[in-house]
């Protein structure tokens, strides 16, 4: 106790020895508040990021100081300032117009590492995005996650993600605020999110901020750019593969509203018949973002903001799916998002910010038939979201409370079969959910040394009419032979789960340059994605929480210490977790849960479990830069039913769908300085765990597999290098328009890495290789990428 009190009166004396700067950051041309400007007190470890209305409040002790502040597009301020007692600032920053391109400056700030209370959270910036090599020279969310430590990809080619060894559908995505429930192009090669409109992107894998629920594994907020309201600026790109033109302008002379609108689109069907076994495949895509801000005084802020983003593609190499026989396969996703917010700034110190969201997202499924009709399978997410909170900074304190209510609507299916004789209509019942949340954090800077973030979320689920409500036998296995009732409920509430999800966070600065970290973050997960594979397929479904398939839950557990060098050149990371997981959602043998009513049949329930260590070190300054990271980290699932089709692997633990223990990525960039950039990526990772059989049996001369275990075996391990070259306003005129030209490599040494492994009865040219020597099935192997993917792209940015 005596030990307690002496801590927290060192805590108290320690703070008041400091003193305040409050510092408010502008735009030099029209005084428009910065946001997100990273900046930072030397010597020490003071450093911050200004909010949406470009203020951050600072404390340090009494002396002299050099002010550092840097953001994308501006140039770097410094400044020599004395700090004797509380003070207010203004800093204005000038834009730079023909460097605009060039400047790379990364939030991912490594003071903010030392000093700040959270873990396992990551900040990627426009420049960090531009400066990665990525598959036909795009720019992409997703992909340039994947060499973080911790993020894993869902297979080649695919812009999925398992964030610390979580499924697909337990990341929440956002996208200014709205969920993205289909976050790819063109087979899962890029991520749907506009380049030329990305602003920032925060990823958050530890103490999830309060104000954030649903999932269990990770948060994604993309954001799109705040836009310019002092000029014009044209931006644009020609590929291969896709093609893209943004707009930035002022709307009005006072210049008080400011538009972003940027575009892409891809027409690749010309691409496809050079490889003779996609002759008759078809593709394309496109998506937009519109961001429209108004301020009518100093005080307020309306932002308008929407998203489209839509996908088409045909196969032929599948003529059969759910039952269902076709000519080809056609896909179709539409993606409509729509928001609105308002923030208030009372004074200096409280602010309120309101927002409304709607999200679209109506995905289907086609079979064209031989006869010229077409059979339709259709489902969709109408998802709504209000929100409201109250934030404070100030005192060393940041501080923020607020209520959030989430409305769902899931299509789960419908089948028209458009006229097609021998094919009956069926529509699946709608499933209702909402989420009532009240949210409350507090980001504490104790003292110099110590720190801590502190967070609660209550939330009250409930499934609502219209809907049905399945009774089963009280005891008994669910499946089809116990239910005893199906009951239609037309409004109110059929189903409700409610509790807390407490987060926290602990920072203390052992030295200048080293932390130590701790935290701990509680979550549950009420709507889910139900599919029998690695990733998300056209048919699998959404699914809300009812009373025979509960919310997953998770606890999540983590320490680390951060390091940065004498020279502050260099930056080192060491992270552990642990993260118990309930009420896992498994499927069971030979499920099918296309067109399926009763999808809860075919599930089982059990306990997840992960735990890794991650390691990262990164170079931010020179013209030679990058990032090194490696992860150990396992994945396992349990699912002990009291049957054997309810049991899985004997009710032993398992390897989950993401179970890869070992991974090393490396990054680096070579700056010439002035023209040139050189990018390289490496990565070599363990592979994910697949199904082999265990044998087979013959019944009336027909040879059929035994699975009698899951994930019983691992794809080869996958290694692969990428590569690109930048060239940078090759003329180094300063003009209006600058160009860049992008060449990148994606698989530099053609590694045929495999996709996935499926069985199918072995054909007379197969030889009889590996294990299955003599049985009368084959294994193949699936790659998509089997040799280098070369593109060249072409970019570039005007200034009427």
């Amino acid at each position: 106790m005596r030990l307690l009190l002496f801590l927290l009166l060192s805590f108290s004396v320690a703070a008041q020895e400091e003193v305040e700067l409050q510092l408010t950051v502008l735009d030099v041309a029209g005084d428009a508040p910065l946001a997100f400007v990273s900046v930072q007190l030397s010597p020490g470890l003071v450093a911050g990021q200004t909010d949406e209305r470009g203020r951050l409040f600072l404390r340090a002790r009494p002396g002299v100081y050099v002010l550092r502040a840097s953001y994308t597009g501006y140039a770097p301020f410094e400044q020599e300032l004395q700090l004797r007692e509380d003070m207010d600032a203004t800093l204005r920053m000038e834009a730079t117009a023909a460097d605009l391109e060039t400047v790379t400056v990364t939030d991912r700030n490594d003071q903010l590492a030392l000093s700040r209370p959270t873990m396992g959270v990551e900040r990627l910036t426009a420049g960090d995005l531009e400066s990665i090599p990525t598959v036909l020279g795009e720019r992409d969310v997703l992909r340039s996650l994947q060499i973080l430590a911790g993020v894993a990809s869902a297979g080649e080619a695919s812009n999925g993600v398992s964030v610390r060894g979580g499924t697909i559908d337990q990341n929440l995505l956002l996208y200014d605020g709205a969920p993205v429930f289909t976050p790819t192009h063109l087979f899962g090669l890029f991520s749907v999110f506009t380049p030329d409109a990305i602003g920032g992107v925060d990823l958050y894998r530890g103490n999830i901020p309060a104000r954030f629920g649903g999932r269990i594994a990770s948060v994604l907020d993309v954001r799109s750019k705040s836009p310019t309201r002092q000029r014009t600026e044209i931006r644009g790109g020609l590929g291969l593969v896709s093609s893209h033109l943004s707009l930035e302008s002022p709307l009005d002379k006072q210049k008080r509203f400011g538009l972003l609108a940027a575009v892409r689109g891809s027409f690749t069907d010309f691409l496809f018949p050079i490889v003779e076994r996609l002759q008759n495949t078809e593709a394309r895509f496109a998506d937009a973002t519109l961001k429209l801000d108004y301020r009518p005084g100093d005080r307020d802020i309306v932002t308008f903001s929407g998203f489209y983003s839509q996908d088409y593609y045909q196969i032929d190499l599948l003529s059969n799916v759910g039952g269902i026989p076709a000519t080809a396969n056609q896909y179709a996703y539409l993606t409509l998002n729509v928001g609105l917010e308002w923030l208030h700034l009372v004074n200096d110190r409280w602010s309120v910010k309101t927002s409304g969201h709607r999200a679209n997202y109506d995905p289907e499924l086609r079979f064209p038939q031989s006869d010229g009709g077409r059979i339709d399978f259709l489902s969709g997410i109408d998802y709504t979201i209000g929100r409201t909170a109250v934030a404070y900074t100030g005192s060393g304190h940041n501080a923020s409370l607020g209520v959030q209510y989430d409305h769902y609507v899931l299509q789960s299916g419908r089948l028209d079969p458009g006229g097609v004789s021998g094919i009956r209509p069926v529509r699946l019942a709608k499933e209702v959910g909402s989420e009532l949340a009240l949210f409350v954090e507090d980001e504490w800077q104790v003292s110099d040394r110590f720190s801590l973030s502190g967070g609660l979320r209550y939330v009250r689920y409930q499934q609502l009419g219209p809907g049905e409500r399945r009774v089963y036998q009280k005891g008994e296995v669910v499946r089809g032979s116990t239910l005893l009732e199906t009951i239609a409920v037309e409004s109110g509430a059929i189903q409700t789960y409610s509790g807390f999800e407490p987060r926290l966070g602990l920072n203390f600065k052992v030295t200048e340059r080293t932390s130590l970290k701790a935290s701990y973050a509680r979550s549950r997960q009420y709507l889910q994605n139900i599919y029998n594979a690695t990733t998300p397929v056209p048919t699998s479904r959404w699914k809300v929480s009812d009373s025979n398939v509960g919310p997953q839950s998770a606890n999540l557990y983590s320490v680390g210490l951060s390091q940065q060098s004498t020279d502050r050149n260099y930056f080192f990371q060491i992270e552990a977790y642990y993260r118990q997981i309930e009420d896992l959602l498994e499927y069971r043998p030979g499920a099918d849960f296309f067109l399926n009513p009763t999808v809860e049949t075919d599930l089982v329930r059990g306990q997840g479990r992960s735990y890794g260590v991650e390691l990262t070190a990164r170079r931010a300054t020179g013209r030679l830069t990058g990032e090194l990271n490696y992860t150990y980290a396992r994945v396992e699932n349990r699912v002990d039913g009291p049957t054997f089709d309810t049991r899985i692997n004997r009710g032993a633990w398992y390897p989950g769908y993401f179970d890869q223990p070992h991974t090393f990525n490396a990054r680096l960039t070579l700056d010439e300085g002035r023209t040139h950039e050189l990018g390289f990526n490496l990565v070599v990772q363990s592979n994910r765990p697949y199904t082999v059989p265990n044998g087979f049996v013959t019944i009336r001369d027909t040879p059929i597999p035994l699975f009698l275990e899951r994930n019983n075996d691992r794809l080869p391990v996958y290694h692969r290098l990428d590569f690109s070259w930048t060239i940078h306003n090759l003329r180094r005129q300063q003009r209006r328009w600058t160009g860049d030209w992008v060449f990148t490599v994606y698989n530099v040494y053609g590694r045929d890495n495999a996709y996935n492994v499926f069985f199918q009865p072995r054909d007379a040219s197969t030889p009889p290789l590996g294990i299955f020597s003599g049985s009368p099935f084959a294994a193949y192997r699936l790659s998509v990428f089997g040799a280098p993917v070369v593109s060249l792209a072409y970019k570039f940015t005007f200034l009427p």
